[in-house]
């Protein structure tokens, strides 16, 4: 196995999937002194047939979070809609929520959502194009965590099938998870769930058990900080793949991976991506961090579409490494474990 020596500070220049979600029509009847973020809120919550006194509220909470605004912009506009009806209120947190329901566009129209995670299956590659979920805080703190278990499972809901346990016997790939059984140990269901074979792709035991394991453990103890974070994981199918196995050769070893964060909730609103190579190595983990939109460019999915466009420019445009930062020195010391189990485990296979 090759370490790795190229680090993808740039994602190649591979053309965009036209396969995006459209953007949200401008209102022609928006406030002139409304940002255009401001007008595109205000046009979608106009679509979902809003009361008015509603729509102002929850531009005011979005003025609040996402723009900066001074408390006072807000109060006014709090105060020209107080007499709102009080059970027009009680529906704004469940639309707060519905809001921040993110998910990637699809670029095979083939989506299926379990109870703790959504994905989107590629049936050319016999794997998920994406898997996406939402990871807590207060999950990764539980005390009494579901054990981890080996039990791999075709995944019922996939109606092409997908791939099954045998296809990776002597394959020499590890059944890699995108969405990790450690962030589903709050739950024997979700454990149960995280199993199944369409959350699972060929990855290099070297990877799999070195650096990805790295980047795992590194994004649960982000999260512990940040609290709540949206996660989208994947191989990099727009690459040629290094081999196929397999029933009928169909499964495919991707060249890379990549993880997207979405962080909302946190101190600083922020988000990054991650490309890795799917092989060993022992490069520093800020080597592969990477913007967004660069991992939008190579994988030609659009990640976070249905946030507001002036954020989502925002957000996925530029990523601050000193705002994820890490032990260096404790990664360099859990990597160099991590490869050493494995070598040792190889010399007694």
């Amino acid at each position: 196995m090759s370490e790795q020596s190229n680090t993808p500070n740039q994602s190649p220049q591979i053309p965009q999937n036209e396969n995006t979600a459209p953007s949200i029509n401008e209102s022609r009847s928006s406030p002139v002194n409304e940002t255009a973020g401001q007008r595109k809120v205000r046009n979608f919550l106009t679509k979902l047939g809003l009361p008015t006194g509603l729509i102002a509220i929850l531009l005011a909470v979005y003025s609040f979070y996402f723009t900066g605004e001074s408390p006072d912009v807000i109060t006014n506009t709090i105060d020209q809609i107080e007499g709102t009806d009080e059970k027009e209120k009680e529906k704004l947190p469940d639309l707060i929520e519905r809001m921040e329901n993110y998910l990637p566009t699809s670029t095979t129209n083939s989506t299926v959502t379990h109870d703790f995670y959504s994905l989107s299956y590629a049936e050319k590659y016999e794997q998920p194009e994406w898997v996406a979920y939402e990871l807590y805080g207060d999950n990764l703190r539980k005390e009494n965590k579901v054990e981890r278990h080996s039990s791999f499972k075709a995944d019922p809901m996939i109606k092409s099938g997908s791939a099954k346990p045998s296809d990776y016997t002597r394959s020499g790939y590890d059944r890699g998870h995108l969405a990790p059984a450690a962030d589903m140990a709050f739950s024997e269901e979700a454990m149960k769930q995280s199993f199944f074979m369409s959350n699972i792709s060929p990855q290099e035991p070297s990877f799999n058990r070195g650096i990805w394991r790295e980047l795992e453990e590194q994004t649960r103890d982000w999260c512990l900080t940040s609290e709540h974070f949206y996660v989208v994981v994947g191989p990099v199918l727009t690459r040629r793949v290094k081999r196929r196995f397999g029933r009928d050769k169909a499964l495919a070893a991707p060249r890379a991976y990549y993880k997207v964060l979405l962080d909302l909730k946190g101190p600083d609103q922020k988000a990054v991506g991650f490309i890795m190579p799917n092989e060993k190595s022992d490069a520093p983990l800020s080597d592969y961090m990477v913007s967004v939109d660069s991992v939008e460019t190579l994988t030609g999915i659009d990640f976070f579409s249905e946030l507001p466009d002036d954020l989502e420019e925002n957000l996925e445009s530029t990523f601050m490494p000193f705002r994820w930062p890490y032990d260096e020195e404790r990664y360099q010391m859990r990597v160099a474990m991590w490869n050493e189990e494995f070598s040792y485990s190889k010399a007694y296979e």
